[in-house]
């Protein structure tokens, strides 16, 4: 199958190269900068929010796009609305207008109309535009990623070396780690299903955990067995987010800090027909 790869370059992109050249697919993958490329794929040079797609279209079979970002940088133009769903929009009205008919998006566990974080809510609208558009598509919405160099677990580990570890609010809220391998594996082996298009899928691993046992986990796996943990208010935190989003190297925006506070969990087992054992989370972060 003629595969064109978006935001193939990225942490999940890279996993998903792999999975689609072992499935025997031909890929190619649109970004701006020649690296993390395996051999076997073909680059297409081009920025996706202003390249023409229609050459690209033109030798594809079905679109695969992981594009998204975790925190904004108004300078260089990468918003959530500009990379969520204005990405979307043009890539699928491209498809529409070449007759690619099949489309596998990424979009992430919370998403849903009226969310509090802008990042969930540009992805929303990313989804209602693919649902309004003549494509098919599978949306797969994974909960916390972890394997190969997960910012978010380096991120923990690198606090868990403090003497003591501050958690914003309770440390309560739940989370569902799914592997990334995983989640390419099962981007692979959905290019060639005949099932599932026009669904929504909701990703998560084999266990919940909390955000303080999260921590914990990681700490553990370094050696540290008892992690002193500091809860901090989460109307200080933020507080503190509001005054720091506008300084350079602030550990965390308002948008992430809502998103640590919300349940990240799902019931959705369809998935598991396809990867019937997921992979639990261990010290592979």
């Amino acid at each position: 199958m003629r595969v064109l790869l978006t935001g193939g370059t990225g942490y999940v992109g890279q996993a998903v190269q792999k999975a689609l050249v072992l499935h025997g697919h031909d890929v190619s993958v649109l970004a701006r900068h020649k690296r993390n490329l395996i051999p076997e794929v073909l680059f297409e040079p081009g920025d996706i929010r202003s390249v023409d797609l229609n050459p690209l279209m033109a030798r594809t079979d079905t679109v695969i796009n992981l594009v998204g970002i975790i925190e904004e940088h108004p300078a260089t133009g990468q918003t959530f609305d500009t990379m969520h769903y204005k990405v979307t929009k043009r890539l699928v009205e491209s498809m529409v207008q070449n007759g690619v008919k099949r489309l596998i998006h990424m979009s992430a566990l919370g998403t849903r109309p009226g969310a509090q974080s802008r990042y969930h809510r540009t992805k929303w609208k990313a989804e209602e535009c693919i649902h309004d558009m003549n494509v098919e598509s599978i949306i797969l919405r994974p909960s916390l990623l972890f394997g190969g160099g997960s910012s978010f677990f380096i991120m923990i580990k690198n606090q868990c070396r403090l003497p003591v570890v501050p958690i914003p609010g309770d440390g309560s809220t739940l989370f569902q780690p799914v592997a990334r391998s995983d989640v390419a594996e099962l981007i692979a082996r959905l290019v060639t299903t005949e099932q599932s298009w026009g669904q929504t899928w909701e990703i998560g691993g084999p266990k919940r955990f909390s955000l303080n046992a999260l921590y914990r986990h990681v700490a553990a796996s370094m050696g540290r067995q008892h992690l002193p943990l500091f809860h901090v208010p989460l109307a200080l935190m933020f507080t503190a987010a509001r005054f720091g989003e506008n300084l350079p190297g602030f550990p965390v925006t308002i948008d992430q800090l809502t998103m640590l506070n919300e349940p990240n969990v799902t019931d959705d087992t369809r998935w598991h027909e396809i990867i019937a054992e997921p992979t639990p989370l261990a010290n592979d972060f």
